[in-house]
């Protein structure tokens, strides 16, 4: 009798928290949180001195926006020459369908900006790849081309780094 009289009285003490952790769980659950492909966010790594800020792929394109950061070798501007794709999972070919493996790099077909300076944003809008299922994780590495100018003469570099997300 005390044993159960006890279990009732923790039961009466701590159900009230028990509840509440239950019902945000609960709730939780059912905005998704729980869902390993909703926890995939866009992420980036490399293309210094630029910054990925947002990348979306749907059906007819791969699009990713930069941030251009501090410009090396005292450049105040650079030129923007194309953004070069390879060892891609998750993006389709949308000119060969059937291809079941990319052959060859892709490069951009146009930029927000042709020419940026440190601090300002651009977009890449690449039409010749894009995921054909939505919902799913996409992986891209690249090279990001780009010229500017120094005292010594011009410089043609490339910014290289990796895109992840999912489609959209």
């Amino acid at each position: 009798m005390v044993k159960g009289q006890s279990a009732l009285e923790y039961m009466m003490t701590y159900g009230w928290a028990i509840l509440i952790i239950v019902i945000v769980a609960v709730i939780l659950y059912s905005m998704g949180i729980f869902n390993p492909r909703t926890s995939v966010t866009a992420s980036s790594s490399g293309f210094s001195p630029f910054a990925v800020s947002a990348a979306v792929c749907n059906s007819s394109s791969l699009n990713v926006a930069f941030t251009t950061g501090g410009l090396p070798n005292g450049a105040t501007s650079v030129k923007l020459e194309g953004l070069y794709l390879s060892s891609m999972s998750g993006v389709a070919d949308i000119a060969s369908p059937t291809t079941t493996q990319l052959e060859q790099p892709y490069t951009s077909t146009s930029f927000s900006a042709e020419s940026v300076a440190s601090g300002e944003a651009f977009t890449v809008y690449t039409t010749s790849v894009g995921c054909s299922t939505s919902g799913t994780p996409f992986t891209a590495s690249g090279a990001l081309e780009y010229k500017y100018t120094t005292a010594a003469g011009p410089v043609t570099t490339n910014a290289t780094g990796t895109i992840a997300g999912t489609s959209s």
